[in-house]
């Protein structure tokens, strides 16, 4: 990328010299390959709690976050009550506040409205590509066209495979493992982000907190998990 110097010698914003789409489908192909059989077990999962057709896409779109859906799909069909599933599902999405934060520093210079709109599809793959991606000498139009070719490549691979994985529903065989592939494509992501002690403290309390907790708190083992992660991962405890 060739920088632009404006008055006084300040780099100005430029696009890099890859177009945002081709180098977002490029970016955005690995994680669509795992995705998919994580929206397989979603709609899987979908059937065998009893949800509907509309149900369950009604929770693949307003939601936009696999790890909740599934975690509500769940819950709700060990008929744990409406006040468990909202508990867990405000937990697991914490983690967009942070997401958020970063957005807001991408499209600073957006209106606002427009800020709003690009917030709601932001999961955990497009944030990690655009911290990857969106330094300060990249404009603003070419973040916004990388960042929504991502997030709507993302967006149909996961519900149009929770569609299938609906249709399917009992047809799929356990051979395939689809109750492995939320574990799985979120265990590629946390290894990219374990760069510190804390962060890896975090992540090995929280992993043994589920079975040495599970049989105690039932479904409140993963809210416990979090919050044990939390505490083990502390500035407090790390130092």
């Amino acid at each position: 990328m060739t920088a632009v110097v404006g008055e006084c010698g300040v780099p100005l914003p430029v696009a890099p010299a890859a177009g945002p789409v081709r180098l977002a489908a490029q970016d955005t192909a690995p994680f669509m390959a795992a995705l998919v059989p994580f929206g397989l077990a979603v709609g899987s999962a979908s059937v065998a709690a009893g949800l509907s057709f509309v149900q369950a896409m009604y929770g693949a779109l307003v939601m936009l976050a696999g790890a909740a859906q599934l975690a509500v799909v769940e819950s709700l069909g060990r008929a744990d009550g409406i006040v468990a599933a909202v508990v867990v599902t405000l937990l697991i999405n914490l983690r967009f506040v942070y997401y958020g934060a970063g957005a807001a520093r991408w499209f600073a210079s957006a209106r606002l409205p427009m800020r709003l709109l690009l917030v709601f599809p932001l999961v955990d793959q497009s944030f990690l590509l655009g911290q990857q991606r969106f330094d300060d000498s990249v404009d603003l139009v070419w973040r916004r066209r990388y960042y929504l070719t991502v997030t709507a490549l993302l967006a149909s691979s996961f519900v149009i495979s929770q569609v299938v994985g609906y249709r399917l529903g009992a047809g799929l065989p356990p051979a395939l493992g689809l109750h492995l592939a939320a574990p799985l494509v979120f265990a590629g992501m946390l290894a990219k982000h374990l760069q510190t002690p804390t962060a890896r403290a975090a992540a090995v309390g929280a992993a043994l907190a589920v079975p040495l907790l599970g049989g105690l708190t039932g479904p409140a083992t993963l809210p416990a998990a979090i919050a044990l992660g939390v505490l083990v991962g502390s500035r407090r405890w790390t130092r």
